[in-house]
């Protein structure tokens, strides 16, 4: 695995290919558009390196292209982009649909789920596209899925699958839990309610509004925000100001 890890660390990105990331991103990542030039080239180097590592495939559409693998892999380098660690390991399959899925037993389509027994992620590109366009709305399947992904990876005993430093994890899971219960009881003035469903879905609604409402987010919510922003080493509050 180690040598797996730094076979691709070493690979340099094409410049074409490069230049097609630039372009994709700018299009679509509010987050990536306020980089600086060092660290987008940081941003796109990362990107290379998973896209490397996750498999895509569809059975409607007539190809997986480069602009729906890179704006799907961006998620993970977003939420990962304070973090030393970014490759998953055993959620690399993803399945890519043209527009919202029916799923047996579920009497509402889907916008992405995670197949948990198979490793397997799947979107809705529609869906995943309209959460980039609306950056602000705190609604973002690709983030959401990913922080499912994130999670999950974090819990394997792997070389190279720990993203989180445990300490960091407590402190935020502390406040969240309460905030969950918070939710339950309806009293929510915060965050989608979608939280209040188990604790993994409140750390993927977390990342949705960290990223896309994150003044909204520290304003209303400080301490899970700032727990949040040491888990993820990263403040996009700190971020949106110098930029």
């Amino acid at each position: 695995m180690k040598a797996f890890y730094i076979k691709h660390i070493h690979r340099i990105v094409p410049n074409n290919i490069d230049q097609d990331y630039h372009e994709i991103l700018l299009h679509y990542s509010i987050y990536y558009s306020n980089l600086n030039d060092k660290l987008k080239r940081t941003f796109r180097l990362r990107l290379y390196h998973l896209l490397n590592v996750l498999s895509f495939r569809s059975a409607e559409l007539p190809i997986v292209t480069r602009e729906m693998r890179a704006v799907i892999g961006s998620s993970i380098i977003q939420i990962t982009f304070g973090l030393s660690n970014y490759l998953p390991t055993k959620f690399t399959n993803i399945v890519v649909k043209p527009r919202r899925y029916m799923y047996p037993g579920y009497g509402e389509p889907f916008l992405g789920h995670i197949d948990f027994d198979n490793a397997t992620i799947y979107f809705s590109w529609q869906d995943v596209k309209e959460g980039y366009r609306n950056p602000n709305d705190a609604v973002n399947v690709a983030l959401h899925e990913m922080a499912h992904v994130i999670e999950a990876e974090d819990g394997f005993d792997q070389l190279f699958n720990w993203f989180f430093k445990k300490i960091e994890w407590t402190k935020w899971a502390e406040l969240a839990f309460e905030k969950m219960h918070i939710i339950r009881s309806g009293n929510n003035l915060f965050l989608k309610d979608y939280g209040g469903i188990n604790m993994r879905e409140m750390f993927a609604v977390c990342i949705e509004t960290f990223f896309e409402q994150p003044e909204e987010f520290k304003r209303r919510l400080p301490e899970i925000y700032d727990t949040l922003a040491g888990l993820l080493n990263q403040d996009p509050v700190a971020m949106n100001k110098l930029a």
